[in-house]
């Protein structure tokens, strides 16, 4: 009866020890799942950062060159070459919309015809217009405006609207 009894002892302590692993095992794995999450999360957020910060230069760069092609055209009196280089640039992945707008605050020249003569505050954000500088909004899509001056005075703004590309592809958004 002994041996029986140690035998059944042996059998639950082995039983025991098996469970107390197993349960060390899936805590090690719920711990392992939870930070696994936190360090993709972090690098989610730099990544963003980054990409953002990587946009607003590059964006900001572009205009402000841009700014002054359109300047010269604006000061030749040729509207046609910055309607060409508009419909070139529009073409590119990204950009939603490129609008010229006068000093006195209507739309000269726009990829989108149909905004072409409004007064450019009826349909977008007129604070776009009030800048003395290269001006970059992170909203999406982007937002950002130049001024277009000569020596005396403004001769109008440029605004683009631009669509960002996706941080990650869309089947990892959802992990």
């Amino acid at each position: 009866m002994k041996t029986n009894s140690k035998l059944v002892f042996i059998l639950y302590g082995v039983i025991a020890l098996l469970l107390l692993g197993g349960a060390f095992l899936l805590y090690k794995n719920v711990q392992f799942n939870r930070k696994f999450a936190q360090e993709r999360s972090e690098m989610r957020a730099t990544v963003r950062k980054n990409q953002l910060q990587n946009d607003q230069q590059q964006l900001t760069f572009g205009m402000k060159t841009f700014a002054w092609a359109v300047r010269n055209s604006l000061l030749q009196n040729k509207p046609g070459e910055i309607n060409e280089y508009f419909n070139t640039l529009v073409k590119d992945r990204g950009i939603k919309e490129m609008l010229l707008v006068g000093d006195d605050g209507k739309v000269m020249i726009s990829t989108n015809k149909k905004n072409q003569g409004i007064v450019f505050t009826d349909r977008f954000p007129g604070y776009l217009l009030q800048r003395e500088e290269v001006y970059f909004d992170d909203k999406t899509p982007y937002e950002l405006s130049a001024p277009i001056t000569a020596p005396n005075k403004r001769l109008g703004t440029l605004v683009m609207f631009y669509n960002p590309a996706p941080m990650l592809p869309d089947t990892l958004k959802n992990e």
